[in-house]
C-alpha cells in the first residue's frame, strides 16, 4: 500500500502528462492548419507562375494595315458663311414725317427706284425763306447795278465838263480855281463809281451764297424722296406703313430705315486652318454645298485672303464669291466648301489609329517581313481626322501596327493576326 505522499507525487506527476498532451495536440492541429492553408497558395503561385512564363512566351498577335501613297491633289472640306456681296443700310437724310412706303421686305428694287417719301414741313419752310432773302439779294443788286449806272453817267458829264473849263482856263478866260473846282469834281465821280463797282461785287457775293444755300436746300429735300443705291433685295424694314411717323436723320443703329442687299452674286467667308494655308491661293476653284440643296454643288472661286493668320485660332480668312442669278443661295446660309489642292511633295497616309505619341514625338510600330517591330519617326502633314497625311522614311506598303499595346516594343516578335 502506497504512503500518502507517494500517491500525491504520482497524481502531480498525471496532471503534467494530461497538460503536456493537450498541448501538444493543439500544436499538432495548428500546424495541420497551416500546412492545409499554405498548400493552397503555394499552388496558385507555381499555376500564375506557369501561366506568366506561358504569356511571356507567347508571341503577341497584332493587327496591321499598309502604308499608302496619297493621290496627286488632296481634297478638304471647310465650314463656311453665306454673305451678300454687298448689303448696306438705308438711312434718312433729312428728317420728316412718312408719307409713303412703297417696298417690303423680300422685294427686288433697282437703282434709283424711290422706297419710301417723307414730308418736311420745316424744311419747306427754310425753303421758302431762302428763296425770299434770295429774292431780296437780288433786287439789291439790281438796284446797285442802277446807281452804278448813274454814277457812270456822272462821271462822263464830270469829265466833259472838266475838259471844257480846262481849256477856257488855259486860255485865260475862266480862273485856275474854277478848273480845280471842275478837277476836284471829276475825282468825286470817279470816287463814286469805284464805290458803286464794290457795292456790287458784294451784292454779287451775297446772291450767289443765297443761291448756293438755296441749293442746299433743294438737295436736302431731294433726301425726302428715299431711294434704292443699287439692285438688290430689301431684307429688313425698320418702318411701319403708318403715315405721319416721325424719321429722324442719321446713321445711328436705330435709325436704320431699310437694309437691301445684292444677291446676284455671295461671298463665302471660310476660315482656313494653318495646315490648309498653303493649299488656297486667290483664283482657286472650289466646290460649294449647302444642305437646304441636295445633291446640287455651286462652283466658287477664290476673291482673296487675309494673308496672315488670327492668333487666337491659328487660322486665315478666305473670302470666295459663287454666281447666285436664281436667288436659290440666301445670305446667312452654312454652306461647306470643297477644296481641291495639288501636293507639292508625296505624302503617305496612314489611319489615326496606329500613332504612337511619346517623349520622343510621334511614331508608328513598322512590322518587318521578320515579323520584328521597329518604331520610326513621323510628322504629321495633315490631320483629316480618321486618316494622317505624313512625312517620314515609310514606304508604301509598309505594315503598320493597329493600337499598339504595350507588349509591342523595340524588336519584339510578333504575330499578326489574320
Amino acid at each position: 500500500m502506497l504512503s500518502p505522499i507517494q500517491t500525491e507525487k504520482r497524481e502531480a506527476q498525471s496532471g503534467r502528462r494530461t497538460v503536456l498532451m493537450f498541448f501538444g495536440v493543439l500544436a499538432l492541429i495548428v500546424t495541420l492548419a497551416v500546412v492545409a492553408g499554405l498548400l493552397p497558395r503555394l499552388e496558385r503561385q507555381r499555376t500564375l507562375a506557369s501561366a506568366l512564363r506561358a504569356v511571356e512566351q507567347q508571341t503577341p498577335q497584332v493587327g496591321v494595315v499598309a502604308v499608302r501613297a496619297a493621290a496627286g491633289s488632296a481634297q478638304f472640306v471647310l465650314p463656311g458663311t453665306l454673305r451678300a456681296r454687298i448689303e448696306s443700310p438705308i438711312f434718312a437724310r433729312t428728317e420728316g414725317y412718312l408719307h409713303k412706303r412703297l417696298v417690303d421686305i423680300g422685294e427686288r428694287v433697282k437703282t434709283g427706284q424711290v422706297l419710301a417719301e417723307l414730308e418736311t414741313p420745316e424744311l419747306d419752310q427754310q425753303i421758302r425763306q431762302a428763296r425770299a432773302t434770295l429774292e431780296q439779294a437780288q433786287s439789291a443788286l439790281k438796284e446797285m447795278q442802277a446807281n452804278l449806272d448813274l454814277s457812270r453817267a456822272n462821271l462822263k458829264l464830270a469829265q466833259v465838263t472838266f475838259e471844257r473849263v480846262k481849256k477856257l482856263s488855259d486860255r485865260g478866260v475862266l480862273s485856275p480855281q474854277d478848273k480845280d473846282d471842275k478837277e476836284a469834281a471829276l475825282a468825286v465821280r470817279n470816287a463814286e463809281v469805284t464805290q458803286s463797282q464794290a457795292r456790287i461785287s458784294t451784292a454779287q457775293d451775297a446772291v450767289r451764297a443765297n443761291e448756293a444755300n438755296l441749293r442746299r436746300l433743294h438737295e436736302i429735300k431731294s433726301f425726302a424722296r428715299i431711294t434704292a443705291p443699287f439692285d438688290g433685295i430689301i431684307t429688313a424694314r425698320n418702318v411701319d406703313s403708318d403715315i405721319g411717323t416721325l424719321i429722324s436723320a442719321g446713321n445711328g443703329p436705330a435709325k436704320e430705315i431699310f437694309r437691301i442687299a445684292q444677291i446676284d452674286v455671295l461671298r463665302i467667308f471660310v476660315n482656313v486652318p494653318q495646315s490648309y494655308v498653303s493649299s488656297i491661293a486667290p483664283g482657286q476653284v472650289a466646290q460649294l454645298r449647302v444642305t437646304e440643296r441636295p445633291g446640287r454643288a455651286f462652283s466658287a472661286r477664290v476673291g482673296g485672303t487675309a494673308n496672315s493668320l488670327d492668333a487666337n485660332s491659328r487660322s486665315m480668312l478666305a473670302v470666295l464669291e459663287v454666281a447666285n442669278p436664281q436667288h436659290v443661295l440666301l445670305p446667312g446660309m452654312y454652306a461647306e466648301v470643297t477644296f481641291t489642292a495639288s501636293r507639292n511633295e508625296p505624302a503617305l497616309i496612314i489611319p489615326g489609329d496606329t500613332l504612337v505619341l511619346g517623349e520622343g514625338g510621334p511614331r508608328v510600330a513598322v512590322v518587318g517581313a521578320d515579323h520584328r517591330v521597329h518604331f520610326r519617326k513621323i510628322q504629321i502633314v495633315r490631320d483629316n481626322g480618321s486618316e494622317l497625311e505624313v512625312s517620314s522614311d515609310l514606304q508604301p506598303g509598309d505594315q503598320l501596327v493597329v493600337n499598339p499595346s504595350d507588349e509591342v516594343r523595340e524588336d519584339a516578335v510578333v504575330e499578326i493576326r489574320k
